[in-house]
């Protein structure tokens, strides 16, 4: 039942915030809107409200099935209007006003994510602690000497015109110091580190500097996140067994969930990272190389042999277990005060805008699949599993959710409000609008290329259920 109503609110949330915008800034412009849904179909309930400065009402109404939403407004291309009210047409709007009104609905999708995540931030939640796992070899990390297990209590670029040292900011969680390693490195300049010893209260933290001529000769490549680029890859954990895939080569090898790994090929293992690493690289040029891991199972030392199997990744042959390694590293409780959870807030939206942009883009560029579309039931499922794991997962959740929207609306296809900019911005470089002919056969095309995308992604839902 949770699961259900968390997919039915998350829903009916993100449209009624989409439709209203819309809804809100026609009324402020003088359009009169003759009917606001949330949900398609029939309506189970409907109401008028009166509106009496504009002398008339909107008919509000709930769709039986809540899956979209739609705002109808006074349209001469809908049917003949009175002369009395023809002002109040959306039609007989200016350029500008028409478009502004049909931006409204994704900008409201950004500031409701902005207002979620601004709570997310303020309401707090576990985050890993910024304790380095094993630096990726020659990384910019590994020159600078970071060997695993460093805390970061402070991060900030280095200012190259002064010789004073930058003040650096306070780093709260890991996922606080993958966020500043991004700015970082879109700066271009070396990145400072400031190091608590764990051995010694009250001593001075030491500062590392990672260099950014060490990095990876084509950051620009999608290599993964920003924190991995400067050699730091994950948060330090215990190299423990977790999971494993049936009839994998660890399973087959007699590994078991729970295992400590020791070492591997006779090398010490300080940490999850450190084996996923060793793991990885065991792919050479005759192959994947076998793995000698000392585990330790229930106090009992153990010897296991593992054969990794060869896997693409990236355009990249690297060896492969089938199992999952790590265990949960340390965390703390991050919370934040009111303003500075309002501009945290915004900039991951900005972040999740150019992020889903970013996937956007590759997937109409062939680099990514279509079998990473998703539909009522992926939908469903994520906002099941955000809900059991807490409020805060669950509110990031709904303003992903809610950014996609937005994003996805303002894509120029006919039928989507970025297809309507898009007949707005012939108009305003031709001084005419689109004719009515090439709107019915662009919101045909656009109604089959939705529809196309709708049933992949309701295939996708179906394989996966079946998985």
């Amino acid at each position: 039942m949770l699961n259900f109503l968390a997919f039915l609110f998350a829903l009916t949330l993100l449209v009624s915030v989409h439709e209203w915008g819309h809804y809100r800034v026609a009324v402020a412009l003088g359009v009169r809107v003759l009917r606001f849904s949330v949900g398609l179909g029939r309506p189970v309930w409907r109401w008028r409200q009166p509106d009496q400065k504009q002398g008339h009402s909107t008919e509000f109404s709930i769709g039986w099935l809540p899956l979209g939403g739609f705002v109808t407004m006074l349209d001469e291309s809908m049917g003949p209007v009175d002369a009395k009210s023809v002002h109040q047409a959306f039609n007989r709007q200016p350029l500008w006003a028409r478009s502004l009104i049909v931006v409204a609905g994704p900008l409201a999708n950004f500031v409701l994510a902005v207002m979620l995540l601004s709570a997310a931030a303020w309401w707090g939640q576990s985050e890993p602690m910024a304790i380095l796992s094993t630096p990726v070899p020659h990384s910019a990390a590994d020159k600078a000497g970071l060997r695993g297990g460093e805390h970061v209590v402070a991060a900030g670029q280095v200012n190259e015109d002064t010789l004073v040292l930058t003040p650096l900011r306070p780093v709260t969680s890991f996922s606080d110091l993958s966020l500043q390693a991004t700015q970082a490195l879109a700066s271009g300049h070396d990145w400072d580190l400031e190091i608590a010893d764990p051995d010694s209260q009250g001593s001075e933290p030491k500062r590392v500097r990672l260099h950014v001529a060490h990095l990876p000769p084509s950051v620009n490549a999608q290599q993964g996140s920003a924190l991995s680029l400067w050699g730091i890859a994950s948060p330090r954990s215990v190299a423990m067994i977790v999971q494993l895939e049936p009839g994998s080569p660890a399973a087959l090898a007699g590994l078991q969930a729970g295992d400590y790994v020791l070492s591997v090929n006779g090398l010490q293992v300080p940490d999850a990272q450190f084996l996923r690493d060793a793991i990885r690289q065991s792919y050479g040029l005759s192959g994947a190389a076998p793995l000698a891991l000392t585990v330790s199972r229930n106090h009992v030392v153990l010897d296991v042999k593992i054969q990794p199997a060869v896997v693409d990744q990236g355009g990249q042959k690297i060896g492969r277990i089938g199992a999952v390694v790590g265990a949960t590293p340390a965390l703390q409780w991050v919370a934040h005060g009111a303003l500075e959870s309002v501009f945290l807030g915004a900039h991951r939206t900005f972040d999740l805008i150019a992020l889903t942009l970013d996937s956007v883009r590759g997937l109409f560029a062939g680099q990514g699949g279509l079998d990473q579309l998703g539909g009522p039931l992926a939908i469903a499922d994520q906002a099941a599993r955000s809900a059991h794991l807490g409020i805060t997962a669950y509110l990031g959740f709904l303003a992903f959710l809610s950014i996609s929207l937005g994003v996805l609306n303002l894509l120029p296809l006919p039928m989507l409000d970025g297809g309507h900019l898009m007949y707005y911005l012939w108009e305003l470089l031709t001084g005419k609008p689109v004719s009515s002919d090439w709107v019915n056969i662009l919101q045909k095309v656009g109604l089959l290329l939705l529809v196309a995308l709708m049933t992949t992604a309701m295939v996708n839902d179906g394989i996966r259920l079946l998985r």
